[in-house]
């Protein structure tokens, strides 16, 4: 393969080779946020992780920051991608429910951004958080919920917006109040894990709603 060169500054300019390397800061900057926020992850780090020098992140991301939004992206176009398909299949809020909870159990991304850069320092990252998860939830799940009123599963006098709310609500929750959950109301991690705790909520949901 022919690898393209910056004579000036020494850097290859083929496009398979932009894609890899930047493919490659993504998923170190996704490995770290896994273990620490995104305030204590260096560019030393980052740079490490990928097997890259330093100043790579700026080359092709601008900053750290710029890094962290396009791992933000990938992320919420995986997610919604895999949403849409949900909302094909024969049982799609039930499918929502158990697979945004799966996403949850196993990615300790989006609470650490929460926490850590929503709540506890808002600035322009958690404002991309925001539109990029929070405002597309937004405007997926009512649809869904819509969908749902339409085929007689659900009560057609709710508002659409307000049951979404209510939903994301019942999933967050259990998670982002982990100390309150466990300390005050006895109910473990394991629990929330578990696919009976899926059931739970789905059944909560329907249940308050159906027609």
């Amino acid at each position: 393969m022919r690898c393209y060169v910056n004579a000036s500054r020494g850097r290859p300019l083929d496009p398979g080779v932009q894609k890899e390397r930047k493919a490659r800061l993504i998923e170190a900057a996704h490995n770290l946020l896994a273990e620490k926020s995104f305030r204590n992850i260096t560019i030393r780090e980052l740079a490490s992780e990928a097997g890259m020098q330093s100043a790579m992140i700026s080359y092709y991301f601008g900053s750290k920051e710029g890094l962290f939004i396009a791992l933000l992206e990938d992320l919420s176009t995986q997610h919604f991608t895999s949403l849409e398909y949900l909302a094909q299949s024969g049982e799609p809020l039930k499918g929502f429910i158990f697979a945004t909870l799966e996403h949850l159990k196993t990615s300790r991304i989006m609470g650490r951004f929460l926490i850590d850069d929503i709540v506890g320092q808002p600035g322009p990252l958690g404002e991309r958080f925001i539109e990029l998860f929070p405002k597309r939830m937004r405007a997926f799940l009512p649809k869904l919920i819509t969908q749902e009123q339409a085929l007689g599963r659900i009560r057609k006098d709710l508002n659409p917006h307000w049951a979404a709310f209510s939903l994301m609500n019942m999933l967050l929750m259990p998670f982002f109040a982990e100390p309150i959950r466990e300390r005050a109301w006895d109910i473990s991690k394991q629990d929330v894990n578990s696919p009976q705790w899926a059931d739970h909520i789905y059944q909560m949901f329907i249940q308050g709603v159906e027609e």
